[in-house]
């Protein structure tokens, strides 16, 4: 590692956008799977519902590291800007639609959480959005990332060292928080999310060039063998009940090989062009995704159980195949849908900081500071 600071890149490279939307795929099929598996295919219609929401919990490892890593090397050229010119993208228009969209996912939530306490659920989505404990916690975290490789970025070793530390320090300094009583669980958790994602972020900030060469030079094969391990690691973290300090290094093990052996294959993926313009089209769009599917979850998890469709397809082998995946592809086509709604003139302040009324523009593309 070089002790100088990070060189701003340049071009682009394909497949770090196909790494990008990659990473919003896994998560919003882990979303569907995990979260609202079981109400979409309940035990009494057979095992679907398990085998959807247990392989998706396996596979948990691989979409936030890997998402946080592409982050920190995109956000490269950014760090070397002046201030004045990154602190609307970069952190303005992170807050922004972290703090509306919250609240209009506390205001409509409770439907499918606490119908029969709204005010008490959407007090408690407040309280979950002041620690970073509610659903869009990872746009949150990004500015203080950012803000944390801007101040370490003439120093990268010591600002990655530091970030391992964290990293190493996350799980018992967690454990203390919640001994103490006067300390709140929700803040316990929410500063653990700080603690065990900074070091993916910072060392995508810090290691870029790197990550590109080492990626570029494994090939899609040794891709598919680290793949093959690190299912083993999480079969095994899955399967098993271990020690506090054994789980983390089993879960250290999984992320590391699960993020390597996924970025290894799009490479050579990303050489086909509908693939690469696919990924460049998601990817660029990760922001409104992350924002727009969980409500589209919520309200399919509130209609579609115990309608004329779900007594159609109950048990059945559709239900049990596509199910997931169409409520996944809906959720990721509405995420789609609110970015072309996004930049027609005058609802750019759906996901960016309102502007000036004679400084508004359409909205369109890639915003710099979304994952």
């Amino acid at each position: 590692m070089s002790s100088s600071a990070p060189a701003a890149p340049t071009g682009r490279i394909a497949w770090l956008d196909l790494a990008r939307a990659a990473a919003i795929v896994l998560v919003v099929v882990y979303h569907v799977a995990s979260g609202a598996g079981y109400d979409l295919l309940p035990r009494d219609g057979g095992a679907a519902g398990y085998w959807w929401s247990s392989v998706n919990i396996m596979l948990a490892p691989i979409p936030m590291n890997l998402f946080f890593l592409i982050s920190g090397m995109f956000a490269v050229r950014a760090v070397h800007r002046p201030f004045a010119r990154v602190v609307r993208p970069r952190i303005l228009d992170m807050a922004w639609p972290y703090l509306l969209w919250s609240a209009v996912f506390a205001v409509t939530a409770w439907t499918r959480y606490a119908p029969e306490d709204p005010v008490g659920y959407m007090r408690s989505q407040a309280e979950a959005t002041l620690v970073v404990m509610g659903p869009y916690w990872f746009i949150a975290v990004l500015p203080v990332f950012f803000l944390a490789a801007r101040l370490g970025r003439d120093r990268p070793r010591l600002l990655l060292a530091a970030a391992l530390a964290v990293y190493l320090l996350a799980w018992p300094l967690k454990m203390l928080m919640l001994t103490q009583e006067w300390i709140p669980a929700l803040v316990s958790e929410g500063l653990y999310r700080f603690t065990i994602y900074a070091v993916w972020y910072l060392g995508g900030f810090v290691l870029r060039d790197r990550i590109i060469a080492l990626v570029g030079g494994i090939g899609a094969l040794r891709g598919l063998l680290i793949l093959g391990l690190f299912a083993v690691v999480t079969a095994t973290m899955f399967f098993g009940q271990y020690a506090p300090l054994l789980e983390r290094a089993l879960h250290a093990a999984a992320s590391l090989t699960g993020v390597l052996g996924v970025m290894a294959l799009l490479p050579r993926a990303a050489s086909s062009a509908p693939i690469a313009r696919a990924g460049s089209l998601v990817g660029s769009r990760t922001l409104e995704i992350y924002m727009i599917h969980p409500l589209v979850l919520n309200a399919v998890v509130v209609l579609y159980p115990g309608s004329a469709l779900d007594a159609a397809l109950h048990g059945t082998w559709t239900a049990d195949l596509l199910l997931i995946p169409a409520v996944s592809a809906l959720a990721l086509g509405a995420g789609l849908l609110a970015h072309t709604l996004a930049a027609r003139p005058g609802l750019g302040w759906l996901f960016e900081f309102p502007r000036a009324r004679e400084r508004n523009t359409t909205t369109g593309g890639s915003r710099p500071g979304s994952p």
